[in-house]
């Protein structure tokens, strides 16, 4: 199976619309390609506030041992099942983390690439 990859860049709306338009640009002329898997955070503080340690780690460990269950997560992780629920929502609201037709959850992505520019363009 193709390795899913996401990258996560902090961007304006201004260059997130600017990147999707240059893509649309592309498919318009036939360059029918992918052209990736993206999440888009306008600041730091967002980012940062999305995607603590503890929620990597959850997405890292949910990603080695495969789709189960919430409850199952937060034994396999060691973590009360109130806290890793509440991180699940949130990863699940950005994407991250996927319920699939059998109730179970899953972090679908094998690699996760961040682009964080530290100076304005």
């Amino acid at each position: 199976m193709k390795e899913r990859t996401l990258h996560i860049r902090i961007e304006s709306t201004d260059e997130l619309f600017a990147r999707a338009r240059a893509v649309a640009r592309k498919i318009d002329k036939g360059e029918h390609r992918s052209y990736g898997e993206n999440l888009s955070f306008t600041d730091m503080q967002t980012y940062l506030a999305s995607l603590t340690p503890k929620r990597l780690e959850l997405l890292a460990s949910l990603n080695k041992s495969g789709a189960m269950s919430i409850r199952a997560l937060s034994k396999f992780i060691e973590r009360d099942y109130k806290s890793v629920h509440q991180d699940v929502k949130i990863l699940s609201n950005l994407g991250l983390i996927v319920k699939r037709e059998d109730g179970l959850i899953e972090a679908p992505y094998d690699r996760i690439i961040s682009d964080i520019r530290m100076a304005a363009a």
